[in-house]
């Protein structure tokens, strides 16, 4: 329960924030000092899977981490020029300093990326707590992966090569 009232008392953000480039260093940077801040650079043309994927993710992961910012805006309102091969892009802020920075998805999983893969992003960063009661369980799927790995059934399991030997 304390748990709980501390993570409801902390979740001030609870939106994805769009951002303007004039007010990156009030919304971002110096928000930083207060919250870890998370901005998602998005492809202008709206063709991008993996942008509209990850614009998917980051809503719903606004609403569960109350306690972050997630924020997003169109690569190129950004960054002059900005590629849009090169979105989705995540920028990481804590303390008024970038942290981490994931050019396009291929460091996930790319279009199969899930809310869990990010979440799994939220932890190795300190953003969550690994013991936080709102990330997604996982014993229940490590555990049925290393059954299979070990009786053989799961050769391959989480390398899905779409180009398969036998087209």
């Amino acid at each position: 329960m304390n748990e709980l009232a501390a993570i409801q008392s902390a979740s001030v953000y609870n939106q994805v924030y769009p951002v303007q480039k004039p007010d990156w260093s009030r919304d971002v940077t110096e928000e930083s000092k207060k919250a870890y801040v998370f901005v998602l650079l998005t492809s202008s043309s709206g063709t991008n899977v993996e942008s509209r994927l990850l614009i998917e993710i980051w809503r719903e992961l606004a609403t569960k981490f109350g306690d972050i910012k997630f924020c997003q805006i169109q690569a190129n309102l950004c960054i002059e020029g900005y590629p849009d091969k090169n979105t989705p892009t995540v920028l990481v802020y804590k303390d008024g300093d970038i942290k981490r920075q994931l050019v396009t998805l291929r460091d996930l999983k790319g279009d199969r990326t899930t809310i869990r893969d990010l979440e799994d992003l939220l932890r190795s960063l300190g953003a969550v707590d690994p013991n936080d009661s709102r990330l997604q369980p996982r014993q229940h799927d490590e555990s049925a992966q290393t059954s299979l790995r070990s009786t053989g059934q799961g050769a391959g399991l989480g390398n899905d090569d779409s180009d398969s030997d036998w087209d």
